[in-house]
């Protein structure tokens, strides 16, 4: 076991430091550099603990995993991340648990499992602990899977494509599989509460988990771009409500009716003459620059007057350059494939699905019905 806290301990560090050091700062990145040092402290304690001297009676570092894996996932996906003192309710059972063990307790609460459910003066505040830190890892988690699927859905009111970099799909991975160790600890550790068989305390094993995942929330994390600002290219111009694309439906969004058939028109007339769409990295912000029309503004008329999300309408676009291609002699030589990446999709899955989605048939079924009728 102490072998695997030195690895633990030397990886957060090395990790921690770098993330936050990388430029160019972003608050995410400090949230996930605080995440990952705050867990080596809790390695370096408990092998103190286990080693040298018992540091403090209860462990409460981990009542922050769950609040810093949120606030990550909660500004990573925000154009306009800021600091709300508010956020700071999230570590009042870290704080209380702190107080309680800095003021009121002056032995030894617990030993991993052994003995938690002996009858003494402690027993109401370990179960007390015990449920309240599996409800925290679990409301969390559940808050942090809400929090990208979310930003998932809300991409499509900004971007015409799909990537790693913006939808944070490592990081849901990451975040259920954290989820996942915890319960299976959980598990392990209850049936040693009651059975008292277990050769070895299930929190400490845990950070065999936790050592390979904030191997790999280092590696990710450091790679991981700003989505609003390096990869959709974010411009200053947007609404400011939080960095919400729907500007929670446009209320007061100051756009005159006088001006939405007329912006209506301007959109149809860009797509047809200009073809933004073959750009596999259209942004609203492109499209906005490119018509001279607010972004807040393109986005209502898209969504509310045109009656499409921005994903679906750059791709209605695309699948029609695509069914034009296809039957064009011209492109009879390049590959169904090559069409679709020409025409402003960006991988072969992502376009696969739209087209049948939009066709009702996939591309290679809509190249038979061409041929056939050719024939």
């Amino acid at each position: 076991m102490e072998a695997i806290l030195y690895i633990g301990i030397s990886q957060t560090l090395f990790a921690g430091i770098l993330i936050w050091a990388k430029r160019p700062r972003m608050l995410a990145n400090q949230i996930l550099a605080a995440w990952l040092l705050i867990i080596c402290l809790e390695m370096v304690i408990v092998l103190i603990n286990d080693t040298l001297v018992e540091l403090y009676p209860i462990k409460i570092l981990p009542y922050t995993y769950g609040p810093l894996l949120l606030l990550y996932a909660k500004w990573m996906t925000r154009e306009k991340p800021i600091f709300n003192p508010r956020y700071l309710w999230h570590f009042s059972p870290f704080f209380i648990f702190l107080i309680a063990s800095l003021v009121f307790i002056d032995e030894r609460v617990m030993s991993g499992t052994k003995g938690f459910l002996v009858i003494d003066r402690f027993i109401p505040f370990r179960i007390v602990y015990g449920i309240t830190f599996f409800v925290s890892i679990t409301a969390y988690s559940v808050a942090t899977f809400v929090e990208i699927h979310r930003h998932q859905r809300r991409l499509k009111e900004v971007v015409s494509y799909s990537s790693g970099k913006i939808t944070l799909q490592w990081l849901l991975g990451l975040s259920i599989t954290f989820y996942t160790g915890y319960v299976i600890m959980f598990i392990f550790g209850g049936v040693d509460i009651l059975m008292n068989f277990m050769p070895f305390d299930p929190y400490e094993i845990s950070f065999i988990g936790l050592t390979i995942l904030t191997f790999l929330f280092g590696v990710f994390g450091f790679h991981q771009p700003s989505i609003f600002e390096e990869v959709v290219r974010y411009k200053n111009d947007q609404d400011p409500e939080n960095g919400s694309p729907e500007s929670k439906k446009y209320r007061r969004s100051g756009l005159k009716q006088k001006d939405v058939a007329r912006y209506v028109r301007m959109v149809e007339e860009h797509m047809v003459k200009s073809k933004p769409f073959l750009d596999r990295e259209l942004s609203i912000f492109d499209l906005s620059d490119q018509l001279g029309i607010p972004r807040h503004f393109l986005s209502e008329v898209i969504n509310e007057h045109m009656g499409k999300n921005f994903y679906n309408l750059i791709n209605d676009y695309r699948v029609e350059e695509v069914k034009s291609r296809l039957e064009d002699p011209k492109f009879k030589n390049l590959t169904i494939l090559a069409i679709a990446y020409d025409s402003g999709f960006n991988a072969k899955s992502s376009f696969n699905t739209i087209f049948k989605e939009k066709t009702g048939m996939t591309p290679s079924e809509y190249m038979k019905t061409i041929n056939a009728r050719n024939s």
